[in-house]
């Protein structure tokens, strides 16, 4: 394989996969460790119900490049990952999202069109009181 083809092949693989923004909301009401990704909550059909919580950060996961096959399942997984490093107890998944890079000077200087990105948004709970005991 040639340098230039080396070159290519690692710019594409470094577009590839998903790019997690994280915009912080509240402080922590407790101190906040790395856990394993599988010991976070995810809820899908809204927030948890009668268990109170604080929203702690908004999470954005979105393909990293025009070259992303990234989808749903991996969307969720990495921002479970990411929450998970946070030391979240919960992620409150939410609405797909679907950008557009071509809005903008790129759209203006008449730039090639880049295929539009799509995403997936979560929230970063940490539950304020200890669960129910049956």
């Amino acid at each position: 394989m040639t340098m230039r083809s080396l070159l290519l092949l690692a710019l594409v693989a470094t577009g590839c996969g998903t790019t997690i923004r994280v915009t912080e909301i509240n402080t922590a009401p407790k101190p906040m460790r790395s856990r394993p990704p599988e010991s976070v909550e995810v809820f899908t059909s809204g927030p948890p119900q009668g268990r109170p919580y604080l929203d702690i950060a908004y999470l954005e996961a979105e393909q990293a490049s025009q070259y992303s096959v990234d989808e749903t399942q991996e969307f969720i997984g990495e921002l479970r990952e990411r929450a998970a490093k946070m030391g979240c107890d919960g992620l409150v998944v939410g609405a797909p999202t679907n950008r557009s890079p071509n809005s903008g000077v790129g759209e203006v200087l008449g730039a090639e069109k880049q295929p539009d990105r799509n995403g997936i948004v979560g929230t970063c709970i940490v539950f304020t009181q200890p669960a129910a005991v049956p």
